[in-house]
């Protein structure tokens, strides 16, 4: 009976030790595939990009466009720009795996001028997004420094409160 037991409890640890190599193997099997071969498909078959948009846009976060967006396009997808926005220089952050050798695609920031653009109209002005590309809206100099003269004011009331709080406590 003891040796019966001891044969049930072998055969169990090895159909384990099968489970756990059978699904290590099924796992390192999804590694061969990296994560860009998922793809979005919208409507009518058509084929999605995942791009992310920060920054001074209306409604910033990861959007899935359809492949071929360029960039005024997915501003406009985001709400459009918002106060403040400084479109002479928004920057995009392409990943390394979606370069190619070509000139202007082989960096890594692509910044772009969309003022040159609204001016010209000239489209060449405006890249294509390619899967994964991050867009920075970044705010103008006179934004920021309103946003400071706020801080400062709020910091000079805080003194001033203060000021008559100790003068009146002396008196």
């Amino acid at each position: 009976m003891h040796k019966l037991k001891q044969r049930w409890l072998i055969l169990w640890i090895l159909l384990l030790a099968n489970c756990l190599i059978f699904v290590q193997s099924s796992f390192s099997q999804d590694e061969k595939y990296p994560r860009g071969a998922q793809y979005y498909l919208g409507t009518d078959d058509q084929l999605l990009i995942k791009v992310n948009v920060w920054g001074f846009v209306a409604k910033p976060g990861q959007y899935l466009v359809p492949s071929g967006t360029d960039l005024v396009s997915l501003i406009s997808f985001a709400g459009g720009p918002i106060e403040g926005a400084k479109l002479s220089k928004i920057k995009i952050i392409r990943p390394h795996n979606t370069r190619t050798k070509k000139s202007d695609d082989a960096k890594a920031v692509i910044v772009v001028d969309v003022n040159k653009f609204i001016k010209t109209g000239d489209p060449k002005v405006i890249p294509v997004l390619k899967p994964d590309d991050t867009i920075v809206i970044s705010g103008t100099k006179w934004y920021h420094f309103s946003k400071a003269l706020e801080v400062i004011t709020k910091v000079g009331y805080l003194v001033q409160i203060y000021a008559f709080i100790w003068y009146y406590t002396k008196k």
